[in-house]
């Protein structure tokens, strides 16, 4: 009897999870069923580089993007789940937010003395609903899951007063593994958790744990880069790889400056800050209340830990001088510990009780209302193909068999998705990088007629041997963009 009501609570649970991250990725993210088209160019440039290698093409040799590896390998399972729709894209989304959900509410478990599950709501409510979250499918929200079990590894070990153990650190190698082949720069998050337990374990003369610890991790880290390194083994591609997700990131996607290093370090940190409190505001709170509560316990233990790894996480995002919308949502991972801390210094205060099935049904259904009035992407809700560019210029492409596309100038805006053409240029839209080489590439495949359409948005040039034959205005989020479509002669 008792192993059946373990097991049905336990199924719940998962039900509950599966239910709650059902709802906000639906409502919340373009990939899903309820949009005609996730239209973020960064989800379509991942999309793009997924299917290529899935097709054959080399990554980085044969197809130009930034982000790494294991991003374009996840979408490539995408593709072949489903070729021009983001079916594939929103269940991994999908599995990413149970994930996320699970790892937030076993950290509110460590602060909560009466743990309840309904603390999960307003994180998955403020975090799929924050403009950090865009569209849906970028790096920092897949990678959300691997940030909230190092951050609840740190947090147990410090509630338990035990130990990091073997298993545990592997699994963070494996955590860390996948973000640096996702997307390396959130790394710091990891960093600032190594280097606070190296310390605490320094300070005990602890020298035999931070050897276990190292090597657990390290294992964990090479299991995750194996099927990387098989795969650009077996392309004889590393050169491509080192010199475009490392050296390209580095040393050319991070925006350039007048000012000292130190001052110019100093202003990207301050304009980070400014754009987490406008992308990201109520993970922004709860991270003050989080901090507000940690110095009124007065352990200055988990003070150290917690300080360490935001501080880190957040140096290291924004560190480089850009401050897009996105970046800013990893810091969601900080938000169950200022939730469960507002509630638990609310109950103190003001007596509230949150027990009973009718405040259950009413803080559920508040939380269902504001998913919808929140979520960022509701005006496409439901939206009309046949006033979407993409499958406007879609019906005129696809009369041409094995017609050959170029999205010139600009990032994909995803017109290779919905026609299900691999891109055959190697720079197959514009970046967010200074590179000669793209335009270069771009207008010799132009010139040399390689192209059977070309895409352009906000301009029309006059490309020689081709004719503009089609143009369409689209409201992409807050702004009007007018794309043309060109045939070749």
């Amino acid at each position: 009897m008792i192993r059946k009501k373990v097991f049905l609570s336990k199924a719940l649970y998962v039900l509950t999870l599966f239910a709650v991250s059902f709802i906000v990725i639906t409502i919340c993210s373009k990939s899903s069923p309820l949009y005609p088209l996730n239209d973020w160019d960064d989800a379509n440039c991942f999309f793009t580089v997924g299917k290529a290698a899935a097709n054959g093409r080399v990554l980085y040799r044969d197809i130009f993007e930034q982000k790494g590896p294991i991003l374009y390998m996840l979408h490539s399972a995408a593709y072949m789940i489903s070729h021009n729709t983001f079916i594939g894209v929103y269940l991994i989304e999908l599995f990413a937010s149970i994930l996320f959900l699970h790892f937030s509410y076993r950290i509110i478990v460590l602060f909560s003395k009466k743990s309840s599950f309904l603390y999960i709501m307003p994180v998955a409510v403020f975090t799929y609903t924050s403009l950090a979250f865009c569209s849906g499918d970028s790096a920092e929200e897949l990678c959300l899951p691997m940030l909230s079990f190092v951050l609840y590894t740190g947090l147990e070990s410090w509630k338990r007063k035990r130990p990091l153990g073997a298993v545990r650190m592997f699994i963070c190698g494996i955590c860390t593994g996948l973000i640096l082949w996702i997307k390396f720069t959130m790394l710091g998050f990891i960093i600032g958790f190594a280097a606070a337990f190296v310390i605490l374990y320094i300070r005990e003369k602890n020298y035999k744990r931070i050897l276990i610890c190292t090597i657990s991790m390290t294992a964990g880290i090479a299991a995750a880069s194996l099927p990387v390194i098989i795969y650009f083994a077996a392309n004889d591609s590393f050169q491509y790889l080192w010199e475009v997700y490392f050296y390209d990131n580095i040393f050319l996607y991070s925006t350039g400056s007048v000012l000292p290093p130190v001052i110019k370090q100093i202003v990207n940190l301050l304009l980070g800050l400014v754009s987490f409190a406008a992308y990201n505001t109520f993970a922004l709170i709860m991270l003050i209340t989080a901090f507000y509560s940690i110095i009124k316990m007065k352990d200055k233990t988990l003070l150290f830990i917690f300080t360490a790894i935001v501080l880190s996480g957040f140096v290291f995002s924004f560190a480089g001088g850009r401050a897009y919308a996105y970046y800013s949502l990893t810091m969601s991972i900080f938000s169950p510990i200022g939730i469960v801390l507002s509630f638990e210094l609310l109950k103190k205060k003001k007596n509230l009780k949150f027990s009973g099935k009718r405040k259950k049904a009413f803080l559920c259904c508040v939380c269902l209302f504001l998913t919808f009035l929140l979520n960022r992407n509701s005006y496409s809700l439901f939206a009309d193909k046949n006033d979407m560019p993409q499958f406007r210029f879609n019906n005129i492409i696809s009369e041409k068999k094995d017609a050959s596309l170029l999205n010139y100038g600009f990032l994909d805006g995803g017109f290779y998705t919905v026609t299900g053409i691999v891109p055959e240029c190697r720079f197959f839209c514009g970046l967010n990088i200074e590179l000669p080489e793209l335009k270069e590439t771009q207008d010799k495949y132009v010139s040399s007629g390689q192209a059977d359409f070309i895409i352009t948005k906000d301009e029309s040039p006059d490309f020689y041997g081709y004719a503009c034959i089609d143009k369409c205005e689209y409201n992409y989020w807050t702004s009007k963009c007018t794309y043309y479509l060109y045939r070749r002669k």
